[in-house]
């Protein structure tokens, strides 16, 4: 239970520093001491930690960080009074940036919930990853107009970038669970084999 808690609070920690909820100078110490407490009281933390960033990481720059960028063209293509623009470095940021590093950070958090909950399914997994990510994009204040204001409007724009963050939740979770495994089976000794029809 005490894990549980631990956990809970490292992933509200990280909520409301990401969401700027509360002062840089409340929100860091708060962030250290719940990693100090979820170190302590739970199991596996660190292997959590590292094994949902390397699946965001890995899913965000191949799938949610390519995904907006195509999405938002989509957006700029439909929006008559703009005039669509396409910069290398909005899409490296938005790749790099929003894909991998975001992406990173919310499936390390995504991760500790299946694990303390638990979460044994891998899509349902990815949905609570995907309603993380996509509570934080709608939270802010300029990708908001992305979503209600430009192109074809909300009922179009939010489910598009919905599909394509759903896509990137379940990778994720799927990327982080394989590489546990792999990590578990060397760790043993166990080799996963294929087996082969005879």
């Amino acid at each position: 239970m005490q894990g549980r808690l631990a956990a809970a609070g490292f992933i509200v920690a990280v909520i409301l520093n990401m969401e700027d909820l509360i002062p840089p100078t409340l929100g860091q110490p708060l962030l250290l001491v719940t990693v100090l407490l979820a170190w302590r009281f739970t199991d596996g933390f660190w292997k959590t930690v590292a094994f949902g960033f390397v699946g965001g990481v890995i899913a965000g720059a191949l799938i949610m960080g390519p995904g907006l960028r195509l999405a938002m063209r989509v957006v700029a293509i439909m929006e008559p009074t703009q005039i669509p623009e396409f910069s290398a470095e909005g899409t490296m940021f938005i790749i790099i940036g929003i894909g991998a590093i975001f992406g990173g950070v919310v499936a390390l958090a995504a991760n500790l919930i299946r694990k303390a909950v638990p979460i044994r399914s891998l899509i349902a997994s990815g949905v609570v990853l995907s309603v993380l990510v996509m509570t934080t994009l709608l939270s802010e204040t300029d990708l908001r107009a992305e979503f209600t204001d430009l192109g074809a409007g909300p009922w179009v724009n939010i489910p598009m970038f919905s599909i394509l963050v759903l896509g990137y939740g379940i990778a994720a979770m799927t990327i982080a669970d394989y590489v546990e495994r792999r990590a578990t089976s060397r760790a043993t000794g166990v080799v996963e084999t294929e087996k082969v029809p005879a």
